[in-house]
């Protein structure tokens, strides 16, 4: 055995708000494997209200491509394969849709510039190079192509918006075969089918299949107890998933019917195998299939372009928290009020919560001490509005502990009734009155808010000084990664408060025409007309990266 090829790729949107874990990723990548072999980290993070769900073409008889302003049968680049006048680039869900079928589709050092309704020009960065032919030509009749963008865009779903760090294996050299027993120990499961396509797949070696279809099975990893769930992922009750399981409840994939499977250490060397070669259903073997690898522990990060609902456990789902008083109370969830609905905002290594129809209060947990209401004040930057959010591994739910004291959010006295005001208390790992689902969702229309990277032009901005048509920056929390060997430039107005980077070697990296030696987190010098700017000198590797929060 020799030293796996380091290689980390990060596929997050560039919208973000997953920052924090980009240290995780790069160590993931020093496993032991064959020296010919390689796997992926990534990070997951599209939802379910992005573009696949039964509203947005992924149904019983529409592909991705049927009814979204998207076609197979031309380039990506071209009027007619990825439309800017209806479907998927004229809402901000349906555009991170798009960001995460060309970060699969799309190699790292390229990227896709297309326009919305209003003549806006979005540009989407490429990572994993799953099917780089679709840029420029059509894939309609490519097997392959779409099979391998299919399970990847499905390997990335977290219905309730929540990024945490994957481990990814595939026979496709873009992927690789390897396992890193110390940071991804568990296998989550494996994605395999067709979203991209409609109708009979005859013609593309599955005779008796007709797409789309939308297939999961779960590894061995996962399976419950104290290996745990996450949130958003299989087995953690996901909400409008799209996809199934073909062997049923309790039958993994690596005992599934017809398995073909990939074992790098051998099969007495691990428990499971790094993925599969081939899965079996409708009738149909599968051999792009995309198998996950996870952790038990992990640092849950929001999309900050997401509406959050935070529902108890101990209501089943019945109640969600609601801000329309103060204190904050428990509310039926059936009443759909704009006040139950949340926005997560990075504060450090926490975060500030606020109701979407007030940006500017904050839930505050004064003083702290047992029993103390939570309450709605001025966001102020103080440790009492300031929240730690971890998982509890075992249900997919989520404590939310005050930053000034410890101490966690519970439903007084355990009650299941609305109107029940919520409190902090010492925190209880046996409480499912402490235990939140943080659901992502939606409360009415577009997110303008949810946007990609976008190309500045203009001549008073932080870049003006540094660099011409920066790529202007979408969201405070961001992650630039993959960077292309070329120079490179970006831009922020928004206010930064920390910021890491990594894999530099051979480049400079420079923030406000200071040069930064990457290490740890660190805080950014002082703002230039208005902001940051980010410079990238070529040269290096696109294992380069860097974030914002």
């Amino acid at each position: 055995m020799s030293d796996l090829g380091k290689r980390t790729i990060q596929v997050s949107i560039a919208l973000g708000a997953i920052v924090g874990l980009i240290g995780c990723g790069e160590q993931a990548s020093d496993v032991e494997t064959p020296s010919r072999d390689f796997a992926l980290s990534s990070f997951n993070g599209l939802t379910s209200i992005n573009g696949l769900t039964s509203i947005n073409g992924l149904t019983s008889i529409n592909g991705l491509t049927s009814i979204n302003g998207l076609t197979s049968i031309n380039g990506l680049t071209s009027i007619n394969g990825l439309t800017s006048m209806n479907g998927l680039m004229t809402t901000s869900a349906g555009r991170k849709t798009v960001s995460y079928l060309v970060k699969c589709a799309l190699a790292a050092n390229d990227s896709l510039v297309k326009a919305d309704q209003n003549n806006v020009n979005y540009t989407f960065a490429g990572g994993l190079g799953l099917c780089p032919q679709w840029k420029n030509g059509g894939v309609s009749t490519d097997a392959t192509c779409q099979e391998l963008v299919s399970a990847c865009m499905m390997a990335h779903v977290n219905t309730a918006g929540v990024h945490v760090p994957l481990w990814l294996d595939a026979q496709t050299p873009a992927i690789g075969w390897g396992i890193d027993k110390v940071n991804f120990p568990f296998q989550e499961g494996s994605f395999f089918g067709n979203i991209i396509a409609t109708g009979s797949l005859s013609g593309q070696g599955h005779p008796t299949a007709t797409a789309p279809l939308a297939y999961y099975c779960d590894g061995a990893g996962f399976a419950g107890g104290s290996a745990g769930v996450v949130a958003g992922r299989l087995g953690a009750s996901q909400q409008s998933s799209p996809y199934m399981n073909p062997f049923g409840t309790g039958t993994l994939c690596k005992n599934s019917s017809g398995v073909v499977a990939q074992y790098s250490y051998g099969v007495g060397g691990q428990s499971d195998p790094d993925g599969y070669k081939a899965l079996t259903a409708s009738g149909t073997p599968w051999n792009n299939t995309i198998t996950v690898w996870r952790n038990n522990s992990y640092n849950p990060i929001f999309d900050t372009s997401y509406q959050y609902a935070l529902s108890t456990a101990i209501t089943g789902g019945n109640m969600v928290m609601d801000a329309g008083t103060s204190p904050i109370q428990q509310w039926d969830a059936s009443a759909g009020l704009v006040t139950s609905v949340f926005t997560m905002n990075p504060n450090g290594s926490n975060w500030t919560i606020s109701p979407i129809n007030q940006s500017t209060r904050c839930l505050d947990a004064g003083a702290g001490t047992n029993a103390t209401s939570v309450v709605l004040n001025g966001c102020n930057g103080s440790s009492s509005q300031s929240w730690s959010i971890t998982p509890d591994v075992q249900t997919g739910n989520f404590f939310v502990k005050a930053a000034n004291t410890g101490r966690c959010i519970n439903v007084r006295g355990g009650s299941t009734a609305h109107g029940t005001v919520m409190e902090v208390y010492d925190c209880n790992t046996t409480w499912a009155s402490e235990k939140f689902a943080i659901q992502a969702t939606v409360y009415a229309g577009d997110q303008t808010g949810a946007v990609v990277n976008q190309t500045n032009t203009s001549g008073s901005t932080p870049c003006a000084s540094y660099c011409s048509g920066p790529t202007q920056m979408s969201t405070q929390s961001d992650s630039i990664t993959n960077i292309s060997t070329n120079a490179m430039c970006y831009e922020s107005t928004f206010p930064i408060y920390g910021f890491n980077c990594g894999n530099m070697s051979g480049r400079t990296f420079s923030i406000n025409g200071q040069t930064i030696n990457c290490g740890g987190n660190m805080s950014p010098p002082a703002k230039v007309n208005g902001g940051y700017c980010f410079q990238i000198s070529a040269g290096g590797s696109t294992s380069a990266y860097f974030g914002t929060w």
